[in-house]
C-alpha cells in the first residue's frame, strides 16, 4: 500500500527545507515490521507547488498525509480534496499547527480529511497504519479526532509521552533525506530539534499551549552531535534548531562546542539560526559569544514582544528585566555580538502611547543591531485564537494574503494562503492601529536599516533628545524623497486593510517578498546621496542646529558608496566606535575616515549582501578605516 507525505515548504529562490515532520513519522512508522512490509512510502512532496504538478506525482494512494502550517493550508486541503475526488479510498490524515484540536467544524467544512493528529505524530500515525484501514475504526489510538460517518469522534490524549525521544530514529541518519541530496533540485536547508516541550504559555504562541508539552524531553546528545555531522558532510548552509528555548539547559554549551567543533572541521554549517531562551542570562551570553566567534550565529534574539505590564499581563508572558536586558546589551555590544529584539504590534492592551514608551526604552537600552516589528498574528490553538478570549479583548481580527517574507513570490499557479492579525482591541482602535504600523515602520527604517541610526543616536547622547520625537517628527516630515516613502507606508497599510499581504515585490532585486522597512532601503539606496541631503535638512529642522558632519558620517557609512575620504574636525569615527559600548567623549580633535566602496550595480546581489545576509548579522553598513 502507498503512502504518501506531504509537507510543502516555503522556497527561498533555490534554497528549501528538508521535510523534517514528515521525516520522523516515515523513520518511527519503519521501525515496526508489519508496518514496513505491508506499506512503500513514496518520496516526499517538500516545497511549494502547483497542486496539479503535485497531483502529477501520485498513483493509486492508500495513504495520504499532510502537516499543516499556516504558511500550506489551503495546498493541504487543495491536494487532499483532489486526491479523496480521484481516489476515494485513500486514508486522508492531517496533522500539524494549523489542524484545530477540536476539528468537528473543520470536518463539517472539509469532508475529505477522515483524521486530525494533535501535537505530536509519530506513535499516532504508526497506529492508524496499523488499523485494518477498510474499518476506518480507529478507537483508542490517543490524541487523534476521526471521521465516523457524520460523526467526529476525539479520542483522550496520551498520557504517556517517552521521555527519552531517541525512540524515534532520525530521518537524517536513517537515509531518508539522501534521494534530495542527490537530486540537486534545490539548496537544502535543515531542521533538528535536541529537545521538545516549553515551560511558557505565551497566549500568542502553539509552543507552549497545543504544540509541546509543558515539561522537557531531550534526545541525546550523541545523536544531536550525529545529526549536526551529518549536515555538514551534506554541506548544509544553513541549520534551524527547532528548540523553543536554546540555552536554557547546561547541556546546551556541549551543544554549541560540538556545533563549533563540526564547523571548524567541515566548515558547515555555514550558520546555526535558534531560539534562544526567553530569560537570558549567563549560559546564553556565553553560547551566543561563543558561536559568534567562529560566525556560526545569524544574530542573537533577545525577545520582548512588548515592554508594558498590561500588555504582559493580558498574553502570559513575562519578560527579562529591563536592567539585565541593558546589561546584557552592553555586553553583547562590547564583544560585537549582532543583537535583536521583537516586539509584536496589536496584542490586547497595548495603546500607541505604551508602544512609543517600549520603543523608546528598548532604543535607550543599547539596542545597536535590529528592532523587527511583527504584526500580530493570531494562530490556532492558542489561547487568542479562543473566543471568549478575544470577546474579553476586544480583538478585531483582518484575513490578509499570507506573502512569507523572504519566501519566493507566488507565481499564478500557486495557491493563495492566508493569515489572520489584529487590528483592533478594547484600547486601540484601526485609526491607532494604522498609527502604530506607520510609526513602526519608520522606525525600523531610521534604525534597523541604518539609515538614520547615527544620527538619531548623536541626538540622544549629546543632546538629550529622545529617540522617539525625532522618529514622530520623522513620521509628518514633507521633504520630497522621504514624503514619497510616507506615501508608501500609507498606501501598504491600505492594501493590508483590503486584504492583501505583507511583503512588497522590488523589480530587479532578488524575486522574492521584501519586508516594508527593507523595500523603503532599496528606494532610498537607489537615491542615497539626494536623500541624504534631504535628510540633513530633515535631522537639521528637529535638532535646531547645524548637524552637517553628523550627517555626512552617517551617509558614509550606507550602502551603496563610491570609495572616499573626509577629514572630520572632531573625532566622529571614534566616537560612534566606542559611544555604544562605553562612555566617551567628542572632542574637537580631526580625524579622517575612509570607507570602501560598496555599489548596487548588480541589485539583486546587493540586496542580498547587504540585507538578507548582513541584517542580522550587524554586517549591512560599509567598512572604513581611520587615521
Amino acid at each position: 500500500m502507498q503512502v504518501y507525505l506531504n509537507e510543502y515548504n516555503i522556497r527561498m529562490e533555490r534554497a528549501a527545507y528538508l521535510p523534517i515532520a514528515s521525516g520522523l513519522l516515515r523513520a518511527y512508522a519503519e521501525t515496526q515490521p508489519d508496518l514496513k512490509a505491508n506499506y512503500q512510502f513514496q518520496p516526499f512532496n517538500y516545497h511549494m507547488d502547483a497542486a496539479a504538478n503535485i497531483m502529477a506525482r501520485y498513483q493509486e494512494p492508500a495513504v495520504a498525509g499532510f502537516s499543516v502550517s499556516m504558511w500550506n493550508e489551503r495546498l493541504n486541503l487543495a491536494v487532499a480534496a483532489e486526491v479523496k475526488r480521484r481516489w476515494p479510498d485513500c486514508l486522508i490524515v492531517f496533522g500539524g499547527p494549523q489542524v484545530p484540536q477540536h476539528p468537528q467544524d473543520y470536518f463539517n467544512r472539509y469532508p475529505f480529511v477522515d483524521v486530525a493528529v494533535r501535537a505530536e505524530g509519530e506513535e499516532a500515525f504508526s497506529k492508524i497504519l496499523a488499523r485494518n484501514l477498510e474499518s476506518r475504526d480507529f478507537t483508542g489510538i490517543p490524541g487523534i479526532a476521526w471521521r465516523r460517518g457524520h460523526e467526529c469522534v476525539r479520542n483522550e490524549e496520551n498520557s504517556h509521552q517517552p521521555k527519552d525521544l531517541d525512540m524515534y530514529p532520525s530521518p537524517y541518519l536513517e537515509g531518508l533525506f539522501d534521494p534530495i541530496m542527490q537530486s540537486n533540485e534545490y539548496e537544502m536547508q535543515a531542521i533538528i530539534e535536541t529537545n521538545r516541550g516549553c515551560p511558557f504559555p505565551c497566549s500568542f504562541c502553539y509552543w507552549g499551549q497545543g504544540g509541546l508539552s509543558r515539561k522537557y524531553r531531550f534526545h541525546g546528545v550523541e545523536r544531536v552531535k550525529l545529526e549536526i555531522e551529518w549536515a555538514a558532510k551534506n554541506k548544509i548552509k544553513y541549520l534551524f534548531n527547532a528548540d523553543s528555548n536554546f540555552g536554557m539547559h547546561k547541556r546546551d554549551e556541549e551543544i554549541a562546542t560540538i556545533l563549533i567543533d563540526t564547523k571548524r572541521e567541515y566548515g558547515f554549517p555555514e550558520k546555526f539560526r535558534t531560539c534562544f531562551g526567553k530569560n537570558a542570562d549567563e549560559r546564553i551570553y556565553d553560547i551566543a559569544s561563543r558561536l559568534h566567534d567562529v560566525e556560526l550565529e545569524k544574530g542573537i534574539t533577545l525577545a520582548l514582544q512588548s515592554n508594558n505590564a498590561t500588555v504582559l499581563k493580558n498574553i502570559n508572558r513575562q519578560n527579562i528585566k529591563m536592567s539585565a536586558y541593558q546589561s546584557l546589551q552592553r555586553k553583547f555590544n562590547a564583544r560585537g555580538v549582532p543583537v535583536y529584539s521583537e516586539l509584536i504590534l496589536g496584542m490586547p492592551g497595548e495603546t500607541l502611547d505604551t508602544w512609543k514608551e517600549g520603543i523608546e526604552d528598548l532604543l535607550q537600552a543599547g539596542l545597536k543591531n535590529q528592532l523587527f516589528v511583527y504584526l500580530c498574528q493570531v494562530l490556532p490553538n492558542t489561547e487568542m485564537s479562543e473566543i471568549p478570549y478575544q470577546l474579553n479583548h476586544g480583538m478585531k481580527l483582518l484575513r490578509i494574503e499570507l506573502n512569507e517574507i523572504h519566501g519566493a513570490v507566488r507565481s499564478d499557479d500557486l495557491t493563495t494562503e492566508y493569515e489572520d492579525i489584529i487590528v483592533g482591541t478594547a484600547v486601540m482602535d484601526e485609526a491607532m492601529w494604522k498609527r502604530m504600523v506607520l510609526f513602526s515602520w519608520v522606525t525600523m527604517v531610521l534604525h534597523s536599516m541604518k539609515v538614520g541610526f547615527f544620527v538619531m543616536l548623536y541626538l540622544h547622547k549629546q543632546m538629550g533628545r529622545r529617540y522617539t520625537d525625532f522618529i514622530e517628527f520623522a513620521c509628518s516630515w514633507d521633504g520630497p524623497l522621504w514624503s514619497r516613502e510616507l506615501r508608501e507606508f500609507d498606501e501598504q497599510i491600505a492594501r493590508l486593510l483590503a486584504g492583501q499581504g505583507r511583503g512588497r515585490i522590488m523589480p530587479g532585486y532578488a524575486p522574492i517578498y521584501w519586508d516594508e522597512e527593507e523595500a523603503s532601503f532599496l528606494r532610498i539606496s537607489e537615491n542615497a546621496d539626494a536623500f541624504y541631503a534631504e535628510f540633513r535638512q530633515m535631522a537639521e529642522a528637529f535638532a535646531g542646529c547645524d548637524l552637517g558632519e553628523v550627517v555626512q558620517y552617517q551617509r558614509m557609512r550606507i550602502p551603496p558608496i563610491a570609495e572616499t575620504s573626509y577629514t572630520f574636525k572632531q573625532n566622529l569615527p571614534e566616537y560612534f566606535d566606542k559611544v555604544m559600548t562605553e562612555e566617551v567623549t567628542l572632542t574637537d580633535a580631526p580625524q579622517t575616515m575612509r570607507v570602501f566602496a560598496k555599489s548596487n550595480a548588480d541589485k539583486a546581489q546587493f540586496a542580498k549582501e547587504t540585507i538578507l545576509w548582513g541584517r542580522k548579522s550587524g554586517t549591512m553598513l560599509t567598512k572604513y578605516e581611520t587615521s
